[in-house]
């Protein structure tokens, strides 16, 4: 009994990070088939590695061509950013280029959604598409600091 508690716990806690954005479409990217099946790259950083930027979950997917999926993904990136109270958007054509929201707490935790779809650059001889989602206590302020 001890035994079948410990692994429960174990699979509990593994889950968690999973939980983090259940409650957004984009959460169906991460650790899905998505990643096999158009050769993505999925990046999943949590613990103590955070810690400095006073982020508890950070969690990206970048597909080296984005094009297949680009108009399902804006598609949920515009469904999930519907009640982001402050955001930064691009548009090329009509089209989702960049978004950067910030999302309603959740659980006392600030959350964070960026977007980057360098495929419709006229120029670009990079077709990549990334999502990434951050959640934590860092303020907007912290992360702007961060990734300038």
């Amino acid at each position: 009994m001890k035994r079948l508690k410990t692994i429960l716990t174990i699979f509990v806690l593994a889950t968690l990070p999973a939980l983090a954005q259940e409650d957004l479409k984009i959460g169906e990217l991460f650790g899905n088939d998505y990643i096999k099946k158009y050769k993505a790259t999925e990046v999943m950083v949590q613990g103590k590695e955070l810690k400095p930027y006073d982020l508890t979950l950070f969690r990206s997917v970048t597909f080296d061509n984005g094009k297949t999926l680009s108009e399902k993904i804006e598609k949920w990136i515009e469904t999930d950013s519907r009640n982001a109270y402050d955001k930064e958007v691009g548009r090329i054509n009509g089209k989702l280029y960049y978004g950067f929201f910030c999302l309603p707490p959740h659980k006392g935790k600030n959350r964070y959604l960026f977007y980057r779809n360098a495929a419709l650059q006229s120029d670009s001889k990079d077709p990549s598409l990334s999502v990434v989602y951050m959640e934590g206590h860092a303020t907007l302020e912290q992360l702007k600091t961060m990734f300038k």
